[in-house]
């Protein structure tokens, strides 16, 4: 998003510009927490056994929308807890089991008396739910934690709970339970588990992917699809066209055999398919549906002509080779991308029963009905009444809406997640020369510390915000310019759980922090001195040596840490790079003085 676009390429993009996205009007309000529930924000949709109802996890009014699928209405809404993220239906129709991300918990609602019967402690930020296929075991993926934890549906009786890789989003279970996937959202892996155990089977590698979202696996266990971008962060981004900074598939996974992938694109040659997100297969395992949420379509693709070609590509050159083919689909005929019927599709259910594709709408606050053979829309059930978008709510809309860069092919969300932090990757921008990859900074904090970028070229937010929309191909448009900024200045900052989670640890932590004279250049309230420092840290590959100084807040979410992410954990910053103590009096703390730092920095 801070990037700054130096090509020149003025005609077209003037041209492009000219016929630029039409978006929705703001209202006046500015605050993105303005009458709770204002905006429903679905995030996915499950069915019942019977496929009668759907119910659908409303992530920003915390609640669930039941729709009665016949009538195509909504016809309740159960509040939960806070910020909820994903569902799934117990195999008897009477449960449904709900992520509140924010509550770091599992809720349990009885669907007949429609209430919350009971709960099950998880992780920091539980995210993505799987079920056994019987429905005795439930998994559930931490983000925040990094971990996968098993639970016994009946009870709630913890069964294991594993550290896989940075930030789990989504997974799955195996029909025969063996295994469990997990797509690791900012990782560039699938951790692949033993479903009685939790060991870590295999990390399966995914290449370039980026941004990890919906996990699926076949009807027979043998494959997995995983939605992913593909970010070309080992070049220097000087062109949009043909997915040359991003592009957008899916990867597929032979799960006999150890390390097998292969990434197809969903992109078109003048088109990209920015920010893939949720998935359904088939029961068949003929077709697969993936929602595109910077693009607001839904590809249709053909599995088994896919199949072909992937057990076509059999060796490493072809796989690399494939992972660039932004044409592929297209020329084989693949894959139809069609209209999702609302602004922001994410999570996806297929009614087999009726041949229909449900679609969770976040940004319209709706679920579409499509016809899973012709990708038609049959219906559009709005889950409450029409809301205005704020001002706020509509830089939400923009910074993970593609439609503002040339082509479609990325958003601001594509190198920011959703949230508007980051993708753990560095990236050459050429703003500052060119050769002097640096990490991906969090957004969340650029409008009290200014200046922007590692080496402060930008000046502050206002000029970041407006060369990020340059880097996407366009000239700033003055009212998506305030609605963007209206956002970054005030992000949702979900609440920290390593605040309360050992408060003495943490009060020790902040006395150790004063000691080793953290606060020096990361003084209270912004922890940041606003100004540049050589810490020693700079390589030969490095135009500078003096960096800016980042704000702590929330830097647990960053990482990795240091300007080129050279530090993967808060512990390797001091136990690694400040062998001199120029990045604090850190190399005679005691390990229970180090924990206790750490844990006041987590608590940030």
């Amino acid at each position: 998003m801070t990037g700054h676009f130096e090509a020149a390429r003025w005609l077209v993009v003037l041209i492009a510009f000219a016929a630029g996205p039409a978006l929705a009007p703001a209202a006046a309000s500015e605050n993105p927490s303005e009458g709770k529930g204002a905006y429903r924000s679905p995030i996915h949709v499950c069915l019942s056994p019977d496929r009668s109802r759907a119910y659908v996890v409303n992530q920003t009014s915390d609640s669930v929308s039941v729709l009665d699928l016949r009538q195509r209405r909504v016809v309740d809404e159960l509040s939960v807890g806070s910020f909820p993220s994903h569902a799934v239906c117990s195999p008897d129709g009477r449960l449904l089991y709900v992520t509140c991300n924010y509550d770091s918990q599992i809720q349990v609602v009885d669907l007949e008396a429609m209430r919350v019967v009971r709960t099950i402690p998880a992780g920091f930020e539980p995210y993505g739910l799987a079920l056994s296929s019987k429905g005795e075991r439930i998994a559930v993926a931490n983000a925040l934690s990094s971990t996968v934890s098993m639970f016994a549906a009946k009870d709630g009786e913890p069964l294991w709970e594993t550290r896989v890789q940075r930030n789990p989003k989504y997974l799955t279970i195996t029909r025969d339970g063996t295994r469990v996937l997990v797509s690791n959202g900012l990782s560039r892996s699938v951790s692949i588990l033993d479903g009685r155990t939790g060991e870590i089977m295999e990390i399966r590698d995914l290449g370039r992917a980026g941004i990890l979202r919906q996990v699926v696996c076949s009807p027979d266990d043998r494959w997995a699809f995983v939605a992913h971008i593909i970010s070309r962060d080992e070049i220097t981004p000087f062109q949009l066209e043909r997915g040359f900074v991003h592009a957008n598939g899916i990867s597929i996974l032979d799960l006999d055999r150890t390390g097998h992938r292969v990434t197809v694109l969903l992109d078109r040659f003048l088109a990209g398919a920015a920010n893939p997100w949720g998935l359904a297969l088939s029961e068949n395992a003929e077709r697969l549906y993936v929602s595109l949420a910077g693009v607001h379509e839904v590809a249709i693709v053909d599995v088994p002509a896919l199949l072909s070609l992937v057990a076509e590509t059999d060796t490493p050159e072809k796989v690399a080779a494939l992972e660039r083919d932004v044409e592929i689909m297209d020329r084989r005929g693949l894959m139809r991308r069609v209209d999702a019927g609302g602004i922001g599709p994410r999570g996806l259910a297929l009614n087999e029963a009726t041949g229909e594709l449900l679609v969770a709408n976040y940004f319209s606050d709706s679920v579409s009905i499509l016809d899973a053979e012709t990708g038609a829309i049959q219906a559009v059930i709005p889950l409450g009444p029409p809301q205005e978008m704020s001002t706020w709510r509509k830089g939400e809309m923009l910074f993970n809406d593609a439609r503002l860069c040339f082509q479609q092919w990325f958003s601001c969300a594509s190198c920011h997640q959703e949230d508007a932090t980051v993708d753990g990757f560095n990236w050459d921008l050429p703003n500052d020369g060119v050769g002097n990859a640096k990490n991906v900074k969090s957004l969340h904090d650029i409008y009290d510390t200014a200046p922007a970028m590692w080496t402060a070229v930008r000046k502050g937010m206002d000029v970041a915000v407006a060369a990020g929309q340059r880097f996407l191909g366009f000239l700033p448009e003055p009212e998506n310019h305030r609605a963007l900024m209206t956002f970054l200045k005030s992000p949702r900052r979900p609440p920290n759980p390593y605040k309360t989670r050992d408060p003495a640890m943490v009060e020790r932590g902040e006395r150790v922090f004063y000691k080793a004279r953290c606060h020096a250049c990361h003084p209270a309230p912004v922890f940041s001195d606003l100004k540049r420092h050589d810490l020693g840290l700079a390589s030969s590959t490095d135009l500078r040596f003096r960096f800016d100084t980042p704000s702590l807040r929330e830097c647990v979410r960053t990482g990795p840490y240091l300007h080129d992410g050279r530090a993967q954990t808060l512990r390797e910053i001091f136990t690694k790079y400040n062998p001199n103590n120029l990045h604090g009096l850190t190399s005679n703390l005691a390990d229970s003085e180090l924990q206790a730092l750490l844990e006041y920095l987590r608590s940030l």
